[in-house]
Formats: C-alpha cells, structure tokens, sequence
C-alpha cells in the first residue's frame, strides 16, 4: 500500500513533538498489536467484501449462534425468532391497497452507487431537469440535479474524499483566535479548553496506533517477501502459511511471524484495509493543515448560508456507506439479486455530504432544504459528530423540515454512550429556542438478532431522553458499489431501517405528516418488559432494556400497520 505523507504545520508539529515513540531496531522482532475491527471513522464495523453473494440464496452471515440472514432485519420474532423488524410479516399479512406513489427517501450520506443492480427502479430522478444539459432547468440553483446532489463536490467534477474532524476544526480556530487575540467569554475559554484537550488526546491515540500499527504491518511485508524470494509461497493465507515446513530458519521465523499476526489480523488485505484506516487519521482526520474545501469545493467555508456550490456527481469517490444505507431502505425484493429492502415503493434521493472524515454544518443544512424543497418525505441521516459550530444553520433547516412534515430519521452513534449526558450533533434541541424540540426527529438505536443479553449491541449509544426507539444494526447486510454486498454493524444501519418502515407506511397511508407518522412509530414499538441487557457503556452492568431508550422498544412494521390499519376503520 502506498505510504502518504503526513504533511504538518508549526501547529501540527509542536504538538507531535510532543508525542514520542519507541524507535525499533531492525531486526527487532515486532509482536503483534491486539486486533481492532475495521471500523469507518464513525464507528460503522465493516466486514469483509462478499463478491459472491449476488444471489438471495447465499446471503446468509456466520454468526456466533450459527447462520444469520443477511437481511434478518425483515424478519419477525413470532415467526422466524429473529428480534427483526417484522417487514416480511407486513407483505406476507397485509392487504392494504398500496398508493401508486412512490414515496421519496432522501439519504444525506457519503453518496449513493445509482447505478447498483439491486437499486435499480429505485433512484429519484428530477422530474424537472433535463439530463446533462449544462443548463439549470427547474432553476433551483443546481446545474443536472438528476439523482441529487453532492455538497463536497468541485465544479470542475472534483470531490472531497477525505476531510478533517470537528474537533481538529474546532482546534484550529482556537489557535487562530490565540494568534489574533481574540477576546473570548468565559463560556467560550471553557469551550475550547474541552476542544483542546480532546484533540491532544485523540491525535495523540491516532498517532500512537498508526506507529505501532505500522510497525507490525511493515514486519508483515518483510516476513511475506522472505517467504516469497526464499520459499517460493504465492499462498498467504493463515491456513497455507501454517502448511510452511523448512529447513532454513530465516524462513521459519518468518512463518511463524506470519502465522501469529494473521492469527489475530485475519488477511493481508484486512491489514491493508487497517492501515489506511490508521493513516487517514493521522494524515487528514487530525490534521491541521488539510484543508480540502479550498482547493476543491472552493466555496466561503465561514459563511454558513452559502448554498448553489459542488456538483451533479452523487456517486462521489467512496459511495460505500451511502449505498449500503440505501439499499437496507430500498433494494429490490422481488428480483433475486442481493437483499429485499424495507421498503418497495420507495425512491431514492441522493445527497452527498460525508466524506471520510466529518461533515460540515452548512452541507448538512443545504442537504436538508434540498430534500424537502423537492418533495422527500423522509430523510434518513446516518452520521454524527461531537462538535457542531454552526448548529443554528442545521437548527434552522430541520425546523424548516419539520414545518413542511418531513420525517427526521438519525442515528444515535456508535460510541457506546449516553446521549442523554454527552450529545452528540446534529439532534433535536434547537440552540436558540431553549426547551423546544424539533417534532418530526427520530434518534435510532441499534439493536441485535436474539431476544438475549445483547439485545442493546455493544456499540450502539444510547438515552432515555435523547433516542427514540431501537431498530436491527447489527450485521446487516446490504448494497455496496460495483454490484457488491457487504455486512456493517452500526446505528448507521439501524437508522434506514426505520426510515424504510415509515416509508412502507407511507406507501398505505399516503396522507401521514411526519409528526403523525412519529407518533405512530413510538406507540407501536415491540417492548420488551423486564429483559435485561449489558448497558452498553458498563457490559459489565445489566440493565433494562426499556432503560435505554424513549420507548424501551425495537420498530415493529407489522405492528404500525395494524395499527394505522385499525385507526383507519
């Protein structure tokens, strides 16, 4: 894998030196770091790329108690003991006449494969705009909106692929407003004292892991060419590399290195996958001086009302997250191919404002008011971060959706937290409108596949004020680019499952606003009276499930159906 470069500032660099590593000697045996899954820096856990499972029939996930279907998130406890959400149920039961109108879900992600063979019929296409024209012809601002649009994106076609954190923004600003003299509150000092000493850390456990890290890797390498020049091996799997035998002791220590660090790392291309995940931390996430919005977006990154910049491509340089939340929402269930989405008339509108790093507050906004100027009923926002500098302007766009009566659907995060004591942004607490709520907001929990003690999965963060209701997030299968499926694991995934519920709501109940369709998800939710689960901040402390969220319950489709169904009569 190629080596990036680490490129610092005077800012960047003194506070690397302050951070020292110990320097190994060549011929140092490097011992193996304890395994980490490959996670997104959001705290998605990816598994491995299944290039073979295109067909329904071989969707099936290994799982600790046996076979998991891939997309188990349709099935229903009653009738499968699977804790899904009781999609297939609804097809299987219900014989509600569904609307003719497709029901328009726009996905704020990382962008979205279009042109994915299980989400075709299935993309929202402008009905106003003529295709790759040059010409805005619904004058909305947006130059060949077809599918969407990509907010990080330059107009010359160029994207944004990897961006900085909040907090090293955040870190940022501090130091400009030291140099400048920048008289600050005492709000605004204790505000930045938290901003400061977070970054310190986290650069500091960026750096930290990437150096060891990279030090194993590159012992890797070197073992793996030994075997290669001085054994012939082509075969780098753990299995073959335990078949070594030699009589040259170069060679068997080499195998056995190997056999230790694959033991615990899987693959040579897990570990590739690793050490990008490492590097990007170091060489952007953290990094003071990558600025990518100047050399790419070119917008004016300190005026938060800005809107009409990037581009048409809602693909982008990386749609794997996007693409998988739209394919749990809307794959389709009747071709054979894949998994069977939530939701079957359903149209998906792309909207690209995540790159590999956190998304930027006016994207957010300009990304909501898009979606509702051009009729989506639900907006699913599957990312989060800790620090949010221009939450009046996403403020302002939610309540502007929830005004119009969209559906607000976001996931909680990965970081096995109370957000009840450590939000995290966006959410639906207006800064400048002190106890008010935005009334169409759903915060999404991830729940696993058995009735047990992991019910709450490990990751997932959690509140009993501050999320709504819990939904499957745990290795779930869906749509990748280039006709791929992959598992994640995350609230990334528990999101669009609602999000495809209240869509098939939506498809029998077309007149539904969003607050009313809100409040039928909550009153439907199933509920688990008295189970007990590891709190996912403590798993060495059980509490109740009912504890760890508003309703203390899993989205349940068959039960809002009937539901709907019954108010209906």
């Amino acid at each position: 894998m190629k080596a990036r470069q680490f490129y610092r500032s005077a800012i960047s660099a003194a506070v690397m030196a302050a951070i020292s590593f110990p320097v190994l000697a060549a011929n140092d045996s490097v011992p193996p770091v304890p395994f980490e899954e490959l996670t997104t820096v959001k705290g998605t856990i990816i598994e491995p790329v299944i290039k073979e499972q295109r067909t329904r029939s071989k969707r099936s996930l290994s799982d600790a108690a046996g076979q998991l279907d891939g997309d188990w998130f349709n099935l229903d406890p009653e009738m499968n003991g699977i804790e899904g959400s009781s999609v297939d149920r609804v097809y299987d039961t219900i014989t509600l006449a569904p609307s003719d109108k497709p029901v328009v879900v726009a996905v704020i992600d990382s962008g979205v494969d279009v042109h994915h063979e299980d989400l075709q019929g299935k993309i929202w296409e402008n009905p106003r705009e003529i295709p790759n024209n040059g010409f805005d012809d619904d004058f909305n601002g947006y130059v060949d909106d077809v599918y969407g649009w990509n907010f990080i994106g330059g107009r010359d076609g160029s994207h944004v692929a990897y961006d900085t954190l909040a907090v090293t923004r955040e870190y940022k600003r501090y130091q400009a407003y030291k140099d400048y003299g920048v008289w600050l509150t005492p709000d605004e000092k204790a505000y930045f004292a938290d901003v400061e000493k977070e970054y310190l850390a986290e650069s500091e456990a960026a750096n930290s892991k990437y150096q060891a890290f990279k030090a194993m890797y590159d012992e890797a390498q070197a073992s793996k060419a030994v075997l290669q020049n001085k054994h012939g091996q082509t075969d780098f799997s753990l299995a073959a590399i335990e078949l070594v035998s030699s009589d040259d002791p170069e060679v068997m220590k080499a195998a056995e290195y190997l056999v230790q660090t694959l033991s615990t790392w899987r693959s040579f291309d897990y570990m590739d996958s690793m050490l990008e995940r490492y590097s990007s931390a170091v060489d952007y996430h953290y990094n003071l001086d990558y600025d990518p919005r100047a050399e790419i977006v070119k917008d004016q990154p300190y005026n938060p009302w800005q809107f009409r910049y990037g581009n048409n491509d809602v693909i982008g340089p990386d749609a794997s997250h996007g693409t998988h939340v739209a394919g749990i929402i809307a794959a389709d269930r009747y071709n054979q191919l894949g998994v069977r989405g939530v939701a079957s008339n359903v149209k998906i509108m792309a909207l690209r404002v995540v790159a590999n790093g956190d998304e930027r507050d006016k994207d957010v906004a300009n990304a909501v008011r898009y979606a509702v100027d051009n009729g989506a009923k639900i907006i699913n926002m599957s990312f989060g971060k800790a620090y949010s500098p221009y939450k009046d302007v996403v403020d302002e766009a939610f309540r502007y959706a929830s005004r119009r009566g969209v559906l607000l659907v976001h996931s909680a995060g990965n970081s096995h937290t109370d957000n009840d004591i450590k939000p995290s942004y966006p959410n639906r607490f207006p800064l400048y409108y002190p106890g008010h709520r935005i009334g169409t907001w759903l915060d999404i929990g991830a729940s696993g596949n058995y009735k047990d003690q992991r019910l709450a999965t490990s990751f997932t963060n959690f509140g009993k004020d501050s999320v709504d209701v819990f939904a499957p997030g745990y290795k779930i299968m869906s749509t990748t680019p280039g006709n791929n499926y992959q598992a994640f694991s995350g609230t990334s995934m528990a999101s669009p499952v609602v999000s495809g519920v209240a869509a098939l709501a939506l498809t029998y109940f077309p007149d539904l606003k969003g607050r009313q369709l809100k409040k039928a998800i909550l009153e439907t939710v199933r509920t688990y009276e008295g189970h007990m689960v590891k709190n996912p901040a403590t798993p060495e402390v059980m509490v109740p499930f009912s504890e760890l969220s508003a309703t203390g319950g899993v989205v349940d489709a068959y039960q809002l159906l009937q539901h709907l169904q019954e108010k209906q009569q």
